[in-house]
């Protein structure tokens, strides 16, 4: 299923909301370098994909946080600056999230791409959030910086009520306005909410008096486990009371109760890449993908099933962290153990660990051992075991 964000992305400059003057300056300044800067989800990177478009240019875009290596960077932008374009009337290179560049793991980036801005017969377009970072000095003086400003509420909440209305869903203007004020003028994350909270066809936030109808993980689970209807799967576990990480322990745990072989193999590289999306917004806390995660384990792993079923199959609360808490009881003994240990042979608890203990657990019994490591009872309970 397609992430709101991109079935509703502007197709023109027009339908860029709430930054008319930015794309007048950008228009006009469009063969000076430029720099972008604002608040995540105001439109900085949409704005020059629809504007190439109007103009028939090809965008090169390079992503800061992701290609960081100075020759990697100075061989794509060289590349794509000294060829002419085959099937478009000229070309942009954008450089995305420039600030995310470090200027001491990454030394040496900042002054190659300032250096290709003068060689570029095309428009160099650089995007960040903030530009005032002493970092950035000479690319603000190389460049025209231009402001995105933060949306308007109104604006968001206009561009909330169109999209519910198109995918005719049921809502209260109230809780458009929420989520308008939440967003805080970003409008990505705006729609990812709206996206998020819609279970069966309606908007339904959390802490909003009766109509705040937590669903039971169980419940949720049966949904997506038996049925295939995006509808009624989709991002439905956004209203349980769980975080997503223990969400994914219940869905590893059930899945094999209702998927056979063949449903497996399509159900669990669903659950893989929902990790995938997880690990990318623990590392750059890219909270975006989130609505990623919820889509591949709603109706991800539901339409990976044949058809619906129809079990009675408890479900049942996943035993790994009992597992984990029961195998770290039972070492409990051995590292305290081990760390005396450690400290009375002036070595690493590491190695009294794994090489020293194996060999002295039963002359640790000897009473003068235990006098001189101060073990307590319940250890000495553990070594006689």
């Amino acid at each position: 299923m397609l992430p709101w964000t991109e079935k509703y992305k502007p197709q023109s400059s027009k339908e860029v909301i709430g930054q008319e003057i930015a794309i007048n300056q950008i228009k006009t300044n469009l063969k000076r370098p430029l720099l972008l800067y604002g608040s995540t989800g105001t439109g900085k990177t949409t704005i020059i994909y629809t504007l190439a478009k109007e103009l028939n240019y090809e965008v090169i875009e390079i992503n800061s946080s992701q290609t960081r290596n100075k020759d990697a960077i100075t061989q794509i932008i060289g590349n794509a600056i000294n060829q002419q374009s085959l099937f478009h009337q000229g070309k942009i290179v954008l450089i995305d999230d420039i600030d995310a560049i470090s200027g001491t793991k990454d030394r040496g980036c900042l002054p190659a791409l300032v250096s290709l801005i003068s060689k570029s017969p095309y428009p160099v377009i650089f995007t960040c959030t903030n530009p005032w970072i002493d970092k950035l000095s000479t690319l603000r003086k190389k460049t025209q910086l231009i402001e995105f400003a933060n949306l308007p509420k109104n604006k968001i909440m206009a561009k909330l009520q169109y999209i519910a209305s198109q995918e005719k869903v049921e809502f209260d203007p109230a809780d458009i306005q929420i989520i308008a004020e939440k967003s805080k003028g970003d409008i990505r994350a705006a729609i990812n909410d709206l996206q998020t909270n819609i279970i069966n066809n309606k908007l339904i936030l959390e802490d909003n008096g009766e109509r705040d109808k937590t669903e039971e993980i169980t419940f949720c689970l049966q949904k997506v486990l038996q049925e295939k209807d995006i509808k009624v799967t989709n991002n439905i576990f956004s209203k349980t009371t769980l975080n997503t990480d223990e969400i994914f322990l219940w869905v590893d745990e059930n899945l094999p109760k209702e998927y056979d072989s063949d449903e497996l193999k399509k159900a669990y590289p669903l659950l893989s890449k929902a990790d995938v999306f997880r690990g990318r917004i623990r590392r750059w806390q890219y909270w975006r993908f989130l609505v990623y995660i919820h889509s591949h384990l709603s109706a991800g792993i539901a339409n990976a099933k044949k058809q619906n079923k129809n079990s009675s199959i408890k479900y049942t609360r996943t035993t790994r962290i009992l597992k984990l808490w029961q195998a770290k009881m039972r070492n409990g003994k051995k590292l305290t153990i081990s760390e005396k240990l450690a400290d009375a042979t002036h070595c690493s608890r590491k190695r009294a660990l794994q090489d020293t203990f194996p060999y002295l657990k039963n002359i640790l019994n000897n009473p003068e051992m235990i006098s001189e490591l101060n073990l307590g009872e319940d250890e000495i309970s553990w070594l006689n075991k």
